[in-house]
């Protein structure tokens, strides 16, 4: 990201490229720091899995939400 700033970019090719070395920095420090280059199953369990159950609680609060104002609407009418 200095090099970015060194160079002198602006707009969406600096923030896109700062971006991808931040990501790219994450997953060295993830793969060497934290050995999970080596071991399939910690990095199934450490990267994929989360973002995965994220989902399923969004699609969890969503059909809640349905519900949620289903019930408001039947008890307490459409409004004035």
């Amino acid at each position: 990201s200095y090099m970015v700033d060194y160079f002198g970019l602006h707009g969406y090719l600096r923030w896109s490229l700062i971006l991808i070395f931040m990501m790219l920095k994450a997953g060295l420090i993830v793969a060497f720091f934290m050995h999970m280059a080596w071991e399939r199953l910690a990095l199934t369990y450490a990267i994929i899995l989360p973002p995965i159950l994220v989902l399923v609680f969004v699609a969890m609060m969503v059909f809640e939400a349905d519900y949620t104002l289903f019930t408001r609407l039947v008890f307490f009418g459409d409004g004035p």
